[in-house]
């Protein structure tokens, strides 16, 4: 793990119990990857947090992401939550929460865990729907495959946020 860079603005960085609940809440991950020449590579993906670990699915098959998830495990995450422009004093800004996680993706192997993943975004994204959970899982686990993101570092940053 490479040194941690020291925040522009200190004033503004979570405590990682803060920038965890951000994950929890967060619509949708962007992660990041080097391909193979070294030029970076991001891509925005649902994903369920469990057991302090990020998980995605994808299909089974070979593309970009996987290729170079295989080439080199380390990846970037970044999430944003409460994002929202505004006008305080005479500038514009914006009201947010944000992460920035680095770790390494590995494939899921354990086809109960894979399924368990499944679950888990469905249950996150469609909970209406958890009737339909097990046929569409039946449907589809031989051509999707799960990733897990185990992180070594996870850090917050939030401006301008809204009491709760």
């Amino acid at each position: 793990m490479s040194k941690p860079y020291k925040m522009q603005m200190g004033d503004r960085e979570l405590t990682e119990a803060e920038a965890w609940e951000i994950l929890e809440a967060g619509e949708y991950a962007v992660v990041s990857t080097v391909d193979p020449d070294g030029a970076p590579y991001g891509v925005p993906l649902s994903y369920v947090i469990m057991d302090k670990k990020l998980y995605i699915h994808t299909g089974e098959r070979g593309g970009h992401k996987i290729d170079d998830f295989e080439h080199d495990a380390r990846v970037s995450v970044a999430v944003a939550t409460e994002v929202e422009p505004c006008f305080e004093d005479t500038f514009f800004t914006t009201r947010f929460a944000s992460v920035i996680a680095s770790g390494r993706i590995s494939k899921v192997q354990d086809r109960v865990m894979l399924r368990r993943v499944l679950v888990e975004l469905c249950m996150k994204y469609l909970p209406e729907l958890k009737d339909e959970i097990g046929p569409a899982i039946g449907r589809e686990i031989d051509v999707t495959a799960a990733w897990c993101i185990e992180f070594d570092e996870v850090r917050g940053k939030a401006g301008r946020r809204l009491s709760k």
